[in-house]
């Protein structure tokens, strides 16, 4: 999974990343390793494997082609559940959900007494103004497992990160890119290419390693949907700008020793009206619950009254059964469906008591929102769960 990822790259670089889960198997990317210095890591927010398969059969000639022609492309899985904030932090700690504690999108923090939006680092439900952050809550304590950037700076790596300005010194990125030797905002696709062409251009003998981060996939297909032609369209925008403003100006020494991976951290599966169920048609439901569902729409974390849980559980069962499945959280943990490490007790303590997961495209509403997302991630569907893998050599 993406979750293997991180020791893959370090050991393209010489290192390893003690405590991670293992590198992925070495005929994916071994014989593209001897003598590589510098390893740039695209990270595409929500392109899913099976759409990006549709969008190569229908852009032929693409530079996404040419650069599976020089390396290799696969399909791997994302972790679960597959959220932004999840997923991401599995690619800069090399752990699954359940190794670094981070669980889900809303997630309730016992110290604050509190329900807080991740990606926010404020109330879940209010507006992302990271005032938890300014209130003293410190984001880099919340994961019990050190940074990708932090290990390989211990080996004599750095790491260097590109992300759009708007996310460059947010509270996530911050718990993410713990070590991290430099972060820089870009402005649009064209800025990160040009940004990125630079970057490779300096420091040409030292071992690093690039991340960049696009989130321009998610936005949208949470907007118009996954199968949409704007959904189409921005990724042709990427690979036109990928081969025009980077690839092609590379220069020759820039060019030497740099491997090439681009990934995604989930994908999506389309959503609307007829997907969701609302938390407020249910009020038995809502009655047997001491607080708002965490997790996510598609993974929702349900944490009962006192003595409620059998009624919780039987509710959702005898209602709910052909759009959710349910599963105690203990037992979520137990069989590894948030990954195979032993889990950390923060992830014991923000699963709560049962794990509500969408069947098909069905997704809990519990915010009232009055439009529908048209794409959805974090469920166990194919579009959600595979993403592609791509490595490919630039010299």
């Amino acid at each position: 999974s993406i979750a293997n990822l991180p020791a893959t790259v370090a050991a393209m670089l010489g290192a390893n990343l003690p405590g991670a889960l293992t590198a992925l198997p070495g005929a994916w990317w071994e014989p593209l390793a001897p003598g590589v210095k510098r390893v740039v890591l695209l990270i595409l927010d929500a392109v899913g494997w099976l759409h990006f398969r549709q969008y190569l059969s229908q852009e032929g000639g693409s530079v996404f082609h040419r650069l599976a022609g020089q390396g290799h492309l696969l399909p791997i899985s994302s972790i679960f559940p597959g959220t932004t904030t999840v997923a991401l932090t599995s690619l800069w700690t090399g752990h699954s959900a359940a190794g670094h504690g981070l669980v889900g999108h809303d997630l309730f923090f016992p110290s604050l007494g509190m329900m807080v939006d991740t990606l926010g680092f404020t109330p879940a439900g209010e507006p992302r103004d990271e005032r938890l952050i300014e209130g003293g809550l410190v984001p880099e304590t919340l994961v019990p497992v050190q940074g990708l950037a932090q290990l390989l700076a211990g080996q004599g790596i750095s790491t260097q990160v590109l992300i759009h300005r708007s996310f460059a010194e947010s509270g996530l990125s911050r718990l993410q890119f713990r070590g991290a030797s430099r972060v820089d905002g870009f402005a649009s696709t064209a800025d990160l290419c040009v940004a990125l062409r630079d970057r490779l251009s300096e420091q040409r003998d030292e071992r690093r390693l690039l991340v960049v981060y696009w989130a321009n996939m998610d936005t949208i297909g949470h907007l118009r949907g996954p199968d949409s032609a704007a959904w189409r369209a921005e990724l042709r925008n990427l690979a036109f700008s990928l081969e025009r403003n980077f690839l092609q100006d590379l220069l020759p020494a820039d060019r030497s020793g740099t491997l090439l991976v681009i990934t995604a951290d989930h994908g999506q599966i389309p959503a609307g009206s007829e997907s969701v169920v609302r938390l407020d048609e249910h009020p038995e439901l809502g009655q047997a619950l001491l607080m708002p569902p965490a997790g996510g729409p598609r993974a929702a974390y349900l944490c009962a009254r006192t003595g409620a849980l059998p009624v919780l559980r039987d509710y959702v069962t005898r209602h709910l059964a052909g759009r959710f499945a349910v599963v105690d959280s203990k037992a979520a943990l137990a069989v590894g469906l948030l990954g195979p490490e032993p889990p950390a007790c923060e992830a014991a303590l923000r699963l709560a008591d049962l794990v509500l997961i969408g069947r098909s495209s069905n997704a809990l509403d519990w915010k009232g929102r009055e439009l529908p997302l048209a794409g959805l991630h974090g469920g166990l569907s194919r579009w959600e769960m595979l993403v592609p893998l791509l490595f490919a050599r630039l010299d």
